[in-house]
């Protein structure tokens, strides 16, 4: 089974960007291809030191580094996806790494699955403290992120449900090539929540979603990224704070986070686990330290 590693970089510290690549150099399986899609100005403070480590890993053969055409983390994305032609994708945000494992453990996971499973994901550590852009609140965890104790509790088909309130942490998350081309691949309007939106329109009452029970690399989290309304991202180019805030709550409201209530139970399952899937959404939505879940019910 081959993998294409997707990472996109925008303004990445060169210490994360090293991180990252030095994870994928270490996985215990050799059966991938790591594509770099980068839109980091080259009038940017780290710009030399990055492409010094860029060409590094430019040289090697299963690295491949290019320079983003358009904008945005969806466009990159879609964008080395569309060069590589591996069965399997694996995305990884330049300030996150895996553990060796991490493939060979999806590998793994990918083979027992059911035919109709599209998607599939690990925890992940993490160290953050974020800011709320509803209350303004500081949040803080360690621990893990993205692991949930009660997802085999819900049924095989309510998988889109339940990643309507868990929000998966895409850089321990793989998805079948074939899936993600016939639902035309990440929304490119998007610039925060796309990993969701894009995860939700994979799955369906065929399509289904498979939780690994490990914890496969370290999520980082810091006022530099998209959720924090910092720079990591091209769409904050030339806005304020409150301008990217005003835009990311909308398209969060829009494509990501809705509520779903009794009117929405499928008449062949009782109400009570129906509750239960509402009562685990909500949980989430409104205690998860995440600002994606926080804008979602201004």
């Amino acid at each position: 089974m081959n993998f294409d590693i997707i990472i996109p970089t925008y303004k990445v510290a060169p210490e994360f960007i090293q991180q990252a690549l030095t994870s994928v150099e270490s996985q215990t399986i050799d059966n991938w291809h790591c594509w770099i899609i980068d839109g980091t100005p080259e009038t940017h403070e780290t710009y030399d030191e990055f492409m010094s480590i860029m060409k590094t890993y430019d040289s090697k053969a299963n690295f491949s580094y290019l320079r983003q055409s358009g904008t945005g983390v969806s466009q990159a994305r879609n964008e080395g996806i569309s060069l590589g032609s591996a069965k399997v994708i694996a995305t990884l945000d330049g300030d996150d790494f895996w553990y060796p494992e991490h493939l060979e453990w999806m590998t793994e996971a990918i083979q027992d699955s059911p035919n109709n499973t599209v998607l599939w994901w690990a925890g992940a550590d993490a160290e953050i403290v974020i800011q709320s852009i509803k209350t303004g609140e500081i949040y803080s965890h360690e621990g893990v992120l993205g692991w949930f104790e009660d997802y085999t509790k819900f049924r095989p088909e309510d998988h889109y449900f339940f990643l309507r309130g868990h929000a998966v942490i895409p850089s321990n998350s793989v998805f079948l090539r074939s899936r993600f081309e016939e639902v035309s691949g990440y929304n490119e309007t998007l610039q925060i929540g796309e990993d969701t939106d894009l995860y939700l329109r994979m799955l369906s009452k065929t399509f289904r979603g498979f939780q690994f029970d490990a914890v496969s690399g370290y999520h980082g989290c810091g006022p530099w990224q998209t959720t924090q309304m910092g720079g990591q991202t091209s769409a904050a180019e030339g806005r304020t704070v409150e301008e990217i805030k005003e835009e990311f709550i909308k398209q969060t409201l829009t494509s990501v986070r809705t509520r779903i209530t009794m009117e929405d139970k499928p008449p062949e399952v009782t109400s009570e686990y129906w509750q239960f899937v509402i009562d685990s959404i909500l949980s989430n939505q409104d205690s998860v330290p995440a600002t994606v879940m926080d804008s979602a019910h201004l």
